[in-house]
């Protein structure tokens, strides 16, 4: 009996860890799935679910700030990112993206466009017009 339930248990963590199995994504999309890490740049994460983006960084010790958006994949080759002002703990200005004004204060999109120049299970590159950004998997 306990066997069984550590096999039933264990079994249901390794599938829940198999992320792409269970947010319906395909293609390049599903490449992206996961968390990445900036390279040279150890406080800067892009988080990327099911069309979901979060975008976090370690501005202090111990004090995590993050903002919410979405990302669309345009072919096999474009990646767009937005991030919602509303939803930010903090001013995203230093970014140095494009913004979509709204009607509204404080509702804001912010959003940049990238080539994806590689990625792998473990590795991400993209291009933009300001710069080059490489990420490992976390």
């Amino acid at each position: 009996m306990k066997k069984t339930f550590l096999f039933v248990t264990c079994s249901l963590l390794f599938l829940a860890s198999c992320d792409r199995i269970f947010v319906h994504v395909s293609g390049m999309a599903a490449e992206l799935q996961g968390k990445w890490q900036m390279d040279n740049a150890d406080t800067v994460y892009y988080n990327f679910q099911n069309s979901l983006f979060q975008y976090q960084i370690y501005r202090k010790p111990n004090a995590m700030s993050q903002a919410f958006g979405f990302y669309f994949v345009h072919g096999n080759t474009d990646l767009e990112l937005r991030l919602l002002q509303e939803y930010a703990a903090f001013p995203l200005d230093y970014m140095g993206w494009d913004t979509l004004h709204s009607a509204t204060a404080g509702f804001d999109t912010i959003f940049q466009t990238f080539k994806i120049e590689q990625i792998t299970s473990t590795k991400l590159i993209l291009q933009s017009d300001k710069g080059k950004f490489s990420f490992h998997k976390f």
